[in-house]
């Protein structure tokens, strides 16, 4: 525990202020008087301090020290709940004041188009900054292939609908996948095959079988940091994969959802290998920045532009053109590099925790599936049903979900459930882990 001693300080304060004992408004222990208290050094106060200031529940006045934030709930009988359910971006790292300055820049700088009709495809600045910052990621667009979308869903659900200029009509998904593209396929009732992957990727034999046979038209991934599971595929895979889409005319929807968060330069994404223009790459700005933005991009092959913004033209006249101006300021400007910087590693310590506490407790008890950054990972075990176990871990204080939502109906699924990392801090993790391991160890092997 010696590693989050610092974080042992901030959740023993945030329990004072929750049960009342530091009132919203009151002064907490000086930096220097909670050292001697704790026997600890400064540095490990100072520490703590600062990440109860990030979480806003505390600030600080110059020279007269930290007070407690006054809107903080102190309910004494609310519980305290270990969040590993919820996807969005953690409030430590959500760049509120410089996005707030990016606003208000937008505003004086495109005064006369953000409250009128901007073109479906979305606006050329953003546009033609995009295609410049994609170079980073070794997609090489057209500024007339971007399309700026109402967050990636959109962009998702308009592709499961609309026709393809290869005359097929099922979609082809991993097995798990991501539970709202399964949701869009079933409430548009369209014909869906899927596929198993698994830690190692995907079986390629079948894969061909699946193209060659079953009229696919197009293969819906997420070729790193999956959701749910966290799997990522190598290049060698990814490149296998292209090649059998050529060979048999199917499109790939490549949803790098979580691009920011890669630590591995090498690790190009689908599309950068795409030289027959078959992969669509569906890109998003809600995860690693600001999901109220509800912004995405698509990359799209010419013969499939028309249609495409057609229907999109239908659905919303266009996207939100604050948070386009807002969003091409911010890109533009140093603040996102630092952004991206802070926010890798900020989830890749909560993955490093994650996966030393899994190695040290779940041992013969599960199945762990951790990867070195990311914000899921996949729990899998034969001791108890994954419904029973998100219903035990809930009665314990923890929240996370099973993996069920996220199958083909009959599709033959293991009894996994996925953590996902946004929201808890380190101790929760620890803590989460442990509770988990004496759930698995109270029960009977089937």
């Amino acid at each position: 525990m010696n590693d989050y001693k610092y974080l042992h300080i901030a959740n023993t304060i945030k329990e004072k202020i929750r049960s009342g004992l530091y009132k919203p408004g009151s002064k907490i222990p000086s930096i220097k008087t909670l050292a001697k208290e704790m026997a600890l050094n400064t540095d490990t106060i100072i520490r703590a301090y600062h990440q109860l200031e990030s979480e806003h529940w505390i600030y600080a006045v110059s020279k007269s020290g930290y007070y407690v934030v006054k809107s903080i709930n102190t309910e004494e009988d609310k519980p305290l709940i270990i969040d590993m359910l919820t996807t969005s971006p953690a409030n430590e790292v959500n760049p509120y004041k410089d996005f707030y300055h990016c606003m208000e820049k937008a505003i004086s700088l495109y005064e006369h188009k953000l409250f009128s009709y901007s073109p479906a495809k979305g606006m050329p600045e953003l546009i033609s900054l995009l295609t410049k910052h994609m170079v980073n990621y070794q997609i090489f667009a057209r500024d007339q292939d971007v399309f700026i979308t109402s967050g990636a869903q959109q962009a998702l659900f308009i592709l499961a609908l609309m026709d393809f200029h290869n005359g097929h009509n099922t979609i082809l998904v991993e097995q798990p996948t991501y539970s709202v593209m399964m949701e869009t396929i079933n409430i548009n009732k369209i014909p869906v095959r899927g596929i198993r992957r698994t830690a190692n990727g995907i079986d390629l034999s079948e894969l061909e079988k699946m193209f060659s046979h079953d009229k696919i038209k197009f293969l819906y991934l997420m070729p790193r940091f999956q959701n749910p599971t966290g799997f990522s595929y190598s290049i060698k895979q990814k490149k296998e994969i292209l090649r059998l889409a050529k060979k048999y005319h199917v499109y790939i929807v490549e949803d790098d959802y979580l691009a920011d968060l890669e630590i591995n330069q090498k690790n190009d994404p689908l599309k950068s290998f795409d030289v027959d223009n078959i992969v669509i790459y569906v890109r998003s700005f809600s995860k690693t920045l600001l999901p109220g933005l509800r912004l995405g991009m698509a990359i799209l092959p010419k013969q499939l532009q028309e249609g495409f913004i057609k229907m999109k033209g239908v659905m919303d006249i266009n996207s939100s053109v604050f948070s386009q101006g807002a969003l091409e300021i911010y890109l533009r400007s140093s603040m996102y590099e630092s952004h991206v910087k802070r926010t890798k590693a900020f989830y890749k310590n909560k993955m490093d925790v994650l996966n030393k506490e899994c190695g040290k407790n779940l041992q013969g008890l599960a199945r762990c599936f951790v990867p070195s950054t990311g914000i899921f990972a996949y729990i899998e075990t034969d001791r108890i049903t994954a419904e029973s176990l998100i219903t035990n871990l809930e009665n314990n204080g923890v929240q996370a979900c099973s993996t069920n939502s996220t199958y083909i109906e009959d599709f033959p699924r293991p009894e996994g459930i996925r953590l996902c990392t946004c929201k808890a801090d380190i101790l929760s993790i620890v803590h989460a882990v442990q509770i988990l391991k004496q759930i698995l160890s109270d029960c009977n092997v089937k």
